[in-house]
């Protein structure tokens, strides 16, 4: 029995000797992957360091793309890239944003072009009429959005929309109703000579009305005005022929089909009394 007990119990020791060298391994094994992992963070670090400081990777250029209506000064300004400043360092998401706080950018990219170029895309909004909005105008985009207050001073030849605002809440409707009547009218390269549109005024029931600057009314209602401006040819070649293509007229192609010509004992439109040189852009 007491060799038995012996045998047991050196058999536990050997497995303990096992057990705490096996043990003892992967302590050592640890250490040394820790050992790795802090020499190689210490490495990158150093080596990262290195890299913002490098006088090769500051910013020596700034490019900027796409200005129209903003000076390349203008998105310099907004951008505000303080100098000197490391190409990796730049956050272009801020610069962005801060691009994007002028009403006439309407998306902003900023790029990197290593080793020490920032290049800056502008794609600005295009206003393509203006709008009567309380006691001002503002200036509208091809979605139909007023982006921008015509502030005193500022000079635009562009279309009023008029009656497009009813109680401080835009008609989305019709404002993009007028903005495909001018469309259409930029399509039409053959259409007859009645002035320049300065005003296009929205009505829910009657649909649209269109001023030109030579005292013209023009009731178009609702859709189809390619077809209906193309229709005022013959009624124009009319007009001439009997000396009647003067002064105010009231033209009605509502239906194309029962076209009515009218005098009209109205000067002008509310829209060309604020803004006389509007719709200078759309001579049709």
């Amino acid at each position: 029995m007491k060799k038995l007990f012996r045998r047991q119990l050196e058999v536990k020791k050997n497995r303990m000797k096992r057990r705490a060298g096996e043990a003892l391994r992967e302590i050592g094994r640890v250490v040394f992957l820790i050992g790795a992992i802090v020499s190689i963070t210490a490495t990158l670090l150093i080596g990262y360091d290195q890299i913002l400081l490098s006088p090769h990777l500051r910013v020596r250029e700034t490019i900027v793309k796409g200005c129209k209506e903003l000076t390349e000064k203008d998105i310099l300004s907004l951008a505000a890239i303080r100098s000197p400043t490391n190409l990796l360092t730049v956050n272009r998401d801020a610069v962005a944003r801060r691009i994007k706080t002028n009403p006439w950018v309407h998306e902003v990219f900023v790029g990197r072009e290593f080793p020490d170029r920032l290049v800056i895309w502008v794609r600005e909004r295009k206003a393509v009429a203006l709008i009567e909005k309380g006691n001002g105008l503002y200036l509208v985009d091809g979605r139909g959005s007023a982006f921008k207050r015509l502030e005193a001073g500022e000079e635009s030849d562009l279309p009023v929309l008029t009656g497009c605002i009813r109680e401080g809440v835009v008609d989305e409707a019709l404002v993009k109703k007028s903005l495909v009547l001018l469309s259409d009218i930029k399509g039409i390269k053959d259409g007859p000579e009645i002035g320049m549109v300065a005003e296009i005024h929205g009505n829910e029931t009657f649909g649209l009305s269109l001023f030109t600057n030579t005292g013209l009314c023009l009731q178009l209602g609702f859709d189809g005005y390619e077809n209906k401006l193309r229709r005022l040819t013959p009624v124009m070649a009319d007009l001439d022929q009997k000396n009647l293509k003067t002064g105010f007229l009231l033209i009605d192609l509502s239906n194309p089909e029962k076209i009515n010509v009218q005098r009209r004992n109205i000067l002008e439109p509310a829209g060309t009394k604020r803004q006389a040189s509007a719709g200078k852009g759309f001579r049709l």
